[in-house]
């Protein structure tokens, strides 16, 4: 989220509406049947967990950054990659058993994004590879979700890259069937 070369702590005001608006739990708690929880852990981490529920039946879960791991640690799972990554949000679908790893990027100006994007297909690979040693193992689905810059025709080659990698791209809004949510 870069505007004049500044980005992280100092995201703009259209950065931060960007992922206000694409907030997956918010979206998931207004689909038709569906009801989204928050999970209190009483502890110091800043970053939230949701339940999903359809119809009372536990169906998923909705984690961010660091939570992410403490799921990994609740199927049994230590990170043996060599890096920990903070993914935007992250939807485990239990009934699918695919975990959908979301990174959004929001641009006004060409810069680092452009190759940040193209790392996704590896990170996907480095997800899939540590949740293949689960006792039950998990599928990865890994989404880009761009605001309307992304839609400019020299963004086309990065995504035919991505889409070979098996990175799904949503711009500005979610396609909830792909995350088994109707």
């Amino acid at each position: 989220m870069i505007k004049g070369g500044v980005g992280g702590a100092n995201t703009s005001r259209n950065g931060l509406k960007f992922e206000k608006d694409t907030d997956f739990s918010e979206l998931v708690d207004k689909l038709p049947n569906y009801k989204v929880e928050e999970i209190n852990f009483n502890d110091k981490k800043i970053t939230r967990d949701f339940e999903v529920y359809r119809d009372d039946v536990l169906v998923g879960k909705i984690m961010s950054q660091y939570r992410f791991y403490d799921f990994l640690s609740d199927i049994g799972l230590d990170n043996f990659n060599s890096k920990q990554w903070k993914p935007d949000e992250v939807f485990v679908n239990f009934e699918t058993k695919t975990v959908y790893i979301v990174e959004k990027k929001w641009q006004e100006t060409e810069g680092s994004v452009d190759e940040k994007l193209l790392g996704f297909g590896n990170k996907r690979r480095l997800y899939q590879r540590l949740l293949d040693k689960a006792e039950e193992p998990y599928a990865v689905q890994f989404v880009f979700v761009g605001n309307d810059f992304f839609k400019r025709p020299n963004y086309r080659d990065s995504f035919e890259m991505l889409r070979g990698d098996g990175v799904k791209i949503m711009l500005e809004e979610y396609d909830m069937t792909f995350f088994g949510l109707y």
